[in-house]
């Protein structure tokens, strides 16, 4: 092999090499993000089962109300 070659070699192994530091980096920054947004998604699944939940409770209260003026409503 001659040095040409070798220093042709050694540029493009230099730059897979670089390319590989970029996509382990890339990768760990996209780890980092899908933990946080996969927190942020449980969160948002908790207020919203809280929502339904009082929702259901306003809606049952809601009907008892109007059960009771339906019932106290003269013939």
């Amino acid at each position: 092999m001659n040095n040409e070659h070798a220093g042709s070699l050694r540029v493009e192994l230099d730059g897979l090499s670089q390319q590989l530091e970029e996509l382990i980096a890339t990768c760990s920054q996209l780890r980092s993000e899908n933990e946080k947004l996969r927190l942020a998604e449980e969160t948002l699944n908790v207020e919203k089962e809280e929502l339904e939940s009082r929702n259901r409770e306003a809606k049952r209260r809601i009907d008892l109300v109007v059960d009771r003026l339906r019932s106290t409503k003269p013939a």
